[in-house]
């Protein structure tokens, strides 16, 4: 009796530049038992992922220790409006799993040195006036929306990113 290995688990490095993207954001690092539960049920969820019966090619990823990232690639099928409104279930459940918010948009993270570290967006404004954050400071722009995006502008200089009308 022949037995066929299952398929490896897809990851962001193995998603093609086209792929798409939806990244959600933590205030605070997400531990290593957090993360290890993020890839498990991200390995349920994205093999039952469906759209209109087709599966989805995708994956979910935790990077820099603050973002999960869903990624899909399209290219056999499409992530249609039931389909994403699943994910956003997913990572809602994931919300109440984790008791930790990720859907939160007014959460801005940075680097300070060689630490990752957020702040809320309304306190940008006092941030640059002390000179915390800079134009030069690193953030992270979660609206990225392709895995491409994601090598190209996810890790942006703020004056490069959406956050430059702060300066």
């Amino acid at each position: 009796m022949t037995t066929t290995a299952p398929a490896p688990l897809r990851t962001i490095d193995s998603m093609p530049a086209h792929a798409r993207v939806w990244v959600y954001k933590a205030a605070r690092d997400i531990s290593h038992a957090e993360q290890k539960l993020v890839h498990e049920h991200g390995a349920m969820f994205t093999s039952n992922w469906a759209a209109h019966g087709a599966p989805l090619d995708a994956c979910v990823e935790v990077l820099h220790d603050r973002f999960v990232v869903v990624a899909v690639d399209e290219a056999q099928a499409e992530a249609s409006g039931c389909s994403i409104d699943k994910s956003v279930g997913f990572i809602k459940q994931l919300e109440h799993d984790l008791n930790l918010m990720l859907t939160d948009r007014m959460v801005v993270v940075y680097e300070d040195g060689t630490e990752v570290t957020s702040c809320r967006l309304q306190e940008l404004p006092e941030l640059l006036k002390e000179g915390v954050i800079t134009g030069d400071t690193i953030v992270f722009d979660d609206l990225v929306s392709t895995v491409g995006e994601l090598y190209e502008r996810f890790r942006v200089p703020l004056r490069t990113s959406w956050m430059q009308r702060f300066l």
